[in-house]
């Protein structure tokens, strides 16, 4: 449980700072109620794994939560009650996938204090470099006595041949504009038309238009492109006192191995990494021993950026199964997980088809939740999948048992509002704060809590009394 000394009122307190801790206490309380009415509560169903009902020592909670810009200056960074509360709503899960970390870790070292350094622990990446990166961190917080990191972790880096691309292909351009020679008799027309859009006065293609080359078109390179001989390439050539010449007469020769390096800045849709690395992460818990990975998909504006949003889960869950496969192959009881924020537009939507491709898988439990992840609850923004092993266990041996699992909406019991704060103190309370940032009170609490709830499961880590039946079973 966090730890609440500081809360504590003393002789020489001022009247505001015992007032502060006065409510800060009564808000926990409500918060404490509130998450052990919503464990009690969650999906099961087998009315046996109700929480209250089995032995806790059995199950993992796991959890995933994007804690927006954690932790941000703006709007004056959070309050000291938001980081209690954020504290108590992660002490109830045993490892929790943490995203939007910021470079500084104040915040989260303060966290960590409010938790209990010597019973709670972190493992975080560097910042991911890049304007679509926003020097942001992948971290897992979990608990020591629960949870044992067995001692593997690294950022995901794809290979060449997989790279992400933020356009359908690579492509180069001519700032002089491009010089295409066509074939003599070469015309084009779009059968249908296309669809364009009108913007000042001017008609303007809606969507990337592209149009088959034919056989014999011939191009003009743009300026600064240079010929490349990979190396151990074999050519004809003089070579004396190191001079190297190229015999062009002959190019049928060499052509075949030679490149052609157009300037780097002709380039769109090259080859990219994810926008924000994600960080894979190996641990044990009881019997069950788990790899996870946690990510923050590029989210993007337009056709282009949901278009690279939806090749870097497909790309994702690629390079993730080939792993998986691996680790199957050389350890059967070692599973994979992917959770975090992958701005998942819906379940009906591609983006939800790509996640479940690979042999991954969304829990069932999670599944039967209708409302959404983010705190308007209507986007399926985050998600825990899991890699789905191609033949079944043996008898006795460790699985994926899926107990409970649950969507905690904590702004109905802290920084509430309409219905939840139907006499409006939260709102109140907050006036100044929210007034002073100009921003209102809806998108204000945000940034003191999340715009993402806390998605979670439970996994079974006691698979003893399965391996010694299947021992007695045994000729």
């Amino acid at each position: 449980m966090p730890v609440y000394s500081s809360l504590r009122i003393r002789k020489n307190d001022a009247g505001h700072i015992r007032a502060w801790k006065k409510r800060t206490a009564e808000k926990l309380l409500v918060l404490r109620a509130a998450l052990d009415e919503h464990i009690a509560d969650a999906s099961g169903e087998d009315p046996s794994r109700r929480s209250g009902e089995r032995d806790k020592r059995q199950w993992l909670r796991l959890a995933t939560w994007n804690i927006r810009e954690f932790d941000t200056p703006k709007y004056g960074g959070r309050l000291k009650e938001s980081l209690y509360f954020i504290a108590e709503i992660i002490s109830r899960f045993d490892i929790v996938a943490l995203q939007e970390v910021r470079e500084d870790l104040g915040s989260l070292k303060v966290l960590m204090e409010f938790l209990g350094q010597d019973e709670w622990g972190f493992i975080a990446t560097d910042v991911t470099e890049g304007s679509s990166g926003n020097r942001e961190r992948m971290v897992f917080v979990y608990q020591k006595k629960r949870v044992c990191f067995t001692s593997i972790a690294g950022e995901v880096v794809l290979d060449k041949s997989d790279v992400v691309t933020d356009s359908p292909s690579i492509c180069f351009r001519d700032a002089s504009g491009l010089k295409v020679e066509f074939p003599e008799g070469f015309s084009f027309s779009q059968p249908g038309g296309v669809s364009v859009v009108k913007s000042r006065g001017r008609t303007l293609l809606e969507h990337d238009l592209e149009i088959p080359l034919p056989e014999g078109t011939r191009v003009v390179l743009p300026k600064g492109s240079s010929l490349v001989l990979p190396r151990a390439a074999e050519v004809p050539v003089s070579s004396e006192n190191g001079r190297v010449e190229l015999d062009f007469s002959s190019h049928e020769t060499w052509s075949k191995q030679a490149l052609v390096r157009p300037p780097a800045d002709a380039l769109s849709g090259v080859g990219l990494q994810f926008a924000r690395s994600p960080f894979l992460v190996t641990f044990q818990a009881g019997w069950l021993k788990f790899i996870l990975c946690t990510v923050h998909i590029y989210y993007g504006k337009g056709r282009e950026g949901l278009e690279r949003r939806n090749e870097e889960i497909r790309k994702l869950t690629r390079f993730l199964s080939r792993r998986a496969q691996s680790e199957h192959d050389s350890d059967a009881e070692n599973f994979f997980f992917v959770l975090g924020d992958f701005n998942i537009v819906g379940r009906q939507h591609v983006t939800w088809q790509s996640l479940h491709s690979n042999g991954f898988r969304v829990p069932e439990q999670l599944q039967r939740i209708p409302a959404g992840s983010n705190a308007a609850r209507d986007k399926a923004y985050d998600q825990i999948a899991f890699w789905q092993p191609p033949v079944a266990p043996d008898p006795g041996a460790t699985f994926i048992d899926v107990g409970n699992a649950g969507i905690f909406d904590y702004f109905r019991h802290v920084f509430r509002c309409g219905a939840d704060d139907p006499d409006g103190e939260d709102e109140r309370h907050y006036a100044e704060k929210t007034a002073e940032h100009r921003l209102s009170y809806k998108e204000w609490r945000t940034y003191q809590m999340s715009d993402h709830l806390p998605m979670w499961i439970e996994l079974r880590t006691d698979f003893g009394t399965d391996y010694l039946s299947a021992v007695s079973a045994s000729g």
